[in-house]
């Protein structure tokens, strides 16, 4: 199967916690549908012998770095025991929290979560076949931290993240590289905000985004296609030159 790129949609469909700590989906995850941007068609200009011809043009290529997701979830949160036997749990009709999405089978250590360093996010570049100085694209220019030379260009002054906690890990707001997903104008959204976080060691990068609720817990957020999304979140895929393998992640959630 060839690579999925920016519109993957899944359903996580029913998340129940039983733990501080972040866990997969009690049921699996269902792909809804995926797509890719189209070709667009060519364009012409005439050519007459001895003419020379200036032009200007506007074009897109898809990008070879990464894949997109995007849906919605439901869930509880459970108070119950080790054998999962529910004593009482809370349904939550407009979640607020993370998911999370690693490449690694290895379960991240939560209690060690902190922001991805920049050593560990150019390493993901490299990872990914991308060259820093050139790709609009990699990481690095993708995920900017607030108040860097790369944040104002890509965002001006708006770029922000909250604290928040992965288990027992407290995020500092604003020190982690941040990234905006887009709305249905084609503008970055506050809504759809996503961070890179790493455990230190096993898991460098461990990319989280935030549901939508956690910035508009009564308000449904409009996504890239117009339509009403509880997240949007992009992750590493390597497309670069002939390779085309695919490439699992492994998600997780946790309701705060």
């Amino acid at each position: 199967m060839k690579k999925m790129w920016l519109t993957l949609a899944i359903a996580i469909l029913t998340i129940s916690f039983a733990s501080a700590l972040p866990t997969g989906p009690t049921g699996p995850i269902s792909p809804i549908s995926s797509e890719r941007m189209s070709a667009w068609g060519s364009q012409t200009v005439v050519a007459m012998a001895g003419n020379i011809t200036q032009f200007n043009t506007d074009t897109s290529s898809v990008t070879r770095t990464w894949q997109g997701y995007f849906g919605n979830v439901t869930g509880n949160i459970v108070l119950g025991d080790s054998s999962n036997n529910t004593l009482y749990d809370w349904s939550v009709a407009n979640p607020q929290g993370e998911i999370f999405a690693v490449r690694s089978a290895t379960v991240p250590t939560w209690t060690a979560a902190r922001c991805s360093n920049t050593s560990e996010i150019e390493s993901e570049d490299t990872t990914l076949g991308n060259s820093i100085a050139i790709d609009e694209d990699s990481v690095n220019r993708t995920f900017v931290v607030q108040g860097s030379t790369e944040a104002q260009a890509a965002y001006g002054s708006t770029l922000a993240h909250p604290t928040f906690y992965v288990a027992s890990s407290q995020i500092d707001a604003d020190d982690c590289a941040v990234a905006y997903m887009y709305n249905q104008s084609g503008s970055p959204s506050d809504r759809f905000r996503q961070v890179l976080l790493s455990d230190g060691s096993t898991v460098p990068i461990i990319y989280t985004t935030f549901l939508a609720h956690t910035f508009s817990p009564s308000a449904e957020s409009t996504g890239f296609d117009g339509r009403t999304h509880d997240f949007q979140m992009i992750v590493g895929e390597d497309g670069h030159g002939t390779d085309t393998a695919a490439t699992t992640y492994y998600f997780f959630a946790e309701l705060s």
